[in-house]
């Protein structure tokens, strides 16, 4: 489940896990390179350096405390996923991802800023198991980050709800996603939480923890905006303020 940072290798102004390569490609140099990627020439992960084995990158002792305690928290979702995700959201989880597992979570344990959505998206993290990835709304999404100088795989995304529901239609919120996002965020330990959507903004609120809203990258596609705007990058520039000036 951890992945270790000196086992990412530097190409250019990015980080690459080249375990998720079938062909390590000739010339990277910056964000849109990366996103150009033919994914079937370079795999399904190619745009990211996790996957569904390797969720949580660590560099030091304490960001591998935190990934032991998250991959053990994983487990705990395994060992009872009707109680955390449902029963409708893991019986269609199970007919839509392709990968081995459930949706969790990815990132930096030592980050200092948490993502959270509402739930994977069918063609995204459900079908993929990383976090905003690869459908209209996570590409929108990484591309802003990069558009603001931030590297979205050195923060920590995250969902509400970690199977998929029928649709990509959120009915209601099991008991055990509370205590799972709970019990994730108090070992996380991030100085800012950013809520992706209402979903998000509300349950975070219930649960006691502060956050700050942002619109889901949805509400933008759904307008015809698939790349990085004025509007989008005004709002997003929020993360970068609480990031600060940290790079890998």
């Amino acid at each position: 489940m951890l992945l270790k940072f000196e086992e990412l290798e530097r190409t250019g102004g990015i980080y690459l896990n080249l375990r998720n390569l079938r062909t390590k490609p000739l010339k990277l140099t910056n964000w849109r390179d990366l996103l150009s990627l033919d994914e079937k020439t370079y795999g399904t992960y190619a745009r990211t350096i996790y996957n569904p084995r390797e969720r949580f990158l660590i560099s030091d002792e304490e960001s591998e405390a935190r990934g032991i305690e998250l991959s053990a928290l994983y487990c705990s979702l395994l060992t009872d996923p009707e109680y955390f995700c449902g029963e409708e959201n893991l019986s269609y989880q199970l007919k839509v991802g392709e990968f081995e597992g459930l949706p969790f979570a990815n990132g930096f344990t030592g980050s200092k800023v948490a993502i959270v959505g509402e739930a994977p998206g069918r063609r995204g993290c459900g079908k993929t198991g990383v976090c905003f990835y690869r459908d209209a709304s996570g590409m929108l999404l990484r591309r802003v980050l990069f558009s603001l100088g931030i590297n979205p795989d050195f923060l920590y995304i995250t969902n509400v709800v970690k199977c998929n529901p029928p649709e990509n239609r959120l009915r209601r919120i099991p008991p055990g996603a509370y205590e799972l996002l709970a019990r994730e965020l108090e070992i996380l330990k991030p100085k800012a939480i950013f809520a992706v959507g209402r979903t998000a903004e509300k349950t975070l609120r219930e649960l006691g923890f502060e956050a700050q809203y942002l619109r889901h990258p949805a509400w933008y596609v759904r307008r015809g905006i698939r790349g990085p705007s004025g509007e989008i990058l005004e709002e997003y520039a929020k993360i970068r303020g609480a990031l600060g000036e940290w790079t890998p």
